[in-house]
């Protein structure tokens, strides 16, 4: 007579609580969100308010048209305001992602999650209105990322900001994917993104973490730089995954 066989294992504890431990996360960071989209809001929805009062004895068209523009004025206030109350609350916090490998459900990988998070709430909010101005150069240093001068940046896909570093004179383009983490086997993997100075990354390229891009170098259109790819300086990369297609001429 055959033994039974074995019912599965159990599930280890950290397992079994995931889904619990997940929505508990997520609804810290709602409440953290609201707090400094709330923060972000004010003035803008104060002055829309202020405005309602003192149209009060005009005709309801004139009045309706007044308070619509109105409203589209806080919500441009909301949008310069979000960019420094995200970057007061990182810099009072000491936000940041961390480097290294992680669990999702450990300290490290919630300092993550709350800290993308901040960057999300503007990514979708109003991101793609301040797409190649000054301002979203200004969100990203507030958010810790190191940028030389004159760099434009044409993508709202931009995670760990603190991790990243991008030289003079450098083009992001439109739809980039620009992120230093990645997900492994159950765990987070962050590493440190540099692109250099002069660089052009090409529209809805993708760079993983750990890619150094040297100086002068371009980056095609779609390409994918795989985790901890290296490019060379003046060199030209595409394809996915993303290759060396050849060097750049000298300027004359």
């Amino acid at each position: 007579m055959t033994e039974p066989s074995p019912g599965p294992k159990p599930l280890p504890l950290l397992h079994r609580l995931a889904t619990p431990v997940q929505v508990l996360m997520t609804l810290v960071l709602y409440v953290e969100l609201s707090a400094l989209g709330g923060l972000a809001a004010a003035p803008g929805l104060y002055l829309a308010g202020k405005g309602f009062v003192v149209t009060a004895g005009w005709a309801p068209l004139p009045r309706a048209a007044a308070f619509g523009v109105m409203l589209f004025g806080a919500y441009f206030l909301y949008t310069l305001a979000v960019i420094f109350v995200a970057g007061a609350f990182r810099i009072v916090t000491f936000a940041g992602t961390p480097v290294g490998r992680f669990s999702y459900f450990s300290f490290k990988g919630f300092q993550w999650a709350s800290y993308n998070a901040i960057i999300l709430l503007v990514r979708y909010t109003c991101i793609n209105f301040i797409r190649l101005t000054p301002f979203i150069t200004l969100f990203h240093r507030l958010m810790g990322m190191k940028l030389g001068a004159r760099v434009q940046i044409n993508t709202a896909v931009i995670g760990d900001s603190n991790l990243i570093e991008i030289g003079d004179d450098t083009v992001i383009g439109g739809d980039v994917t620009l992120v230093a983490h990645a997900a492994e086997r159950g765990l987070l993997v962050t590493e440190r993104v540099k692109i250099g100075a002069r660089v052009t990354v090409g529209l809805m390229a993708v760079i993983f973490p750990g890619v150094e891009i040297g100086d002068g170098s371009v980056i095609a259109a779609g390409a994918v730089l795989g985790k901890g790819t290296k490019v060379g300086s003046n060199e030209v990369w595409g394809g996915v995954p993303a290759k060396k297609l050849g060097d750049r001429k000298k300027a004359a």
